[in-house]
């Protein structure tokens, strides 16, 4: 049951990030504002953590190792702290790089799916127009990674959204499917025992 909430809860997290894709994709620098959320994602709890690890710093807790440690996370957070101020004050640099992220999200979620039905879900078998989608995402992020549209920042973020809205549907279809298909083979084998019992 917890496997299968974490599963729904991811359909629906990408269902959702892929409408708000698609429903942003023509606002200008799309990628600048998503570069700088990001970077204000790392900056608030990298900060948090650097003036906790600070104070415990100060007050010398736990001995020599405590403090090595807490010198580790000090110059960590201050790192994360300084990549989440140039992303937030230099976001153009960032754009080009996130639009490659979303071609190898696209790619490898693409080849997660279908290692999935392939090996995961056996003995499940898929028809084979399951097969549709997740080849289509990893020739889209075979694009995006390869050609000149990832400059174009509205069609990459269009492109991601629809792929994303696309697998999550495939997927809700894939979890019916396969809940289906393991019922009948269950009753199969429930229906194979009775006989053999009453063969006996």
């Amino acid at each position: 049951m917890k496997t299968s909430g974490n599963y729904w809860l991811t359909i629906l997290v990408v269902f959702v990030a892929g409408i708000l894709l698609i429903a942003w994709h023509s606002r200008i620098d799309i990628l600048q504002w998503v570069v700088i959320t990001v970077g204000l994602v790392l900056i608030i709890p990298a900060l948090y953590s650097f003036i906790i690890a600070l104070g415990r710093n100060r007050r010398g807790e736990n001995g020599e190792t405590g403090r090595t440690a807490r010198t580790s996370t000090l110059w960590a957070n201050a790192a994360t702290i300084l990549l989440g101020i140039w992303m937030v004050a230099d976001p153009t640099f960032f754009a080009g790089v996130l639009a490659y992220i979303f071609g190898a999200v696209l790619l490898l979620y693409g080849i997660y799916h279908i290692v999935l039905m392939c090996y995961w879900l056996k003995p499940v078998t898929f028809p084979f127009w399951f097969y549709i989608i997740p080849v289509l995402m990893i020739a889209s992020g075979i694009v995006i990674l390869c050609s000149s549209v990832r400059e174009m920042n509205s069609v990459v973020v269009l492109i991601t959204g629809i792929a994303l809205v696309a697998s999550a549907v495939n997927s809700t279809l894939e979890y019916a499917s396969c809940s289906s298909e393991r019922r009948a083979i269950k009753r199969a084998q429930e229906g194979a025992a009775r006989i053999e019992e009453s063969d006996k």
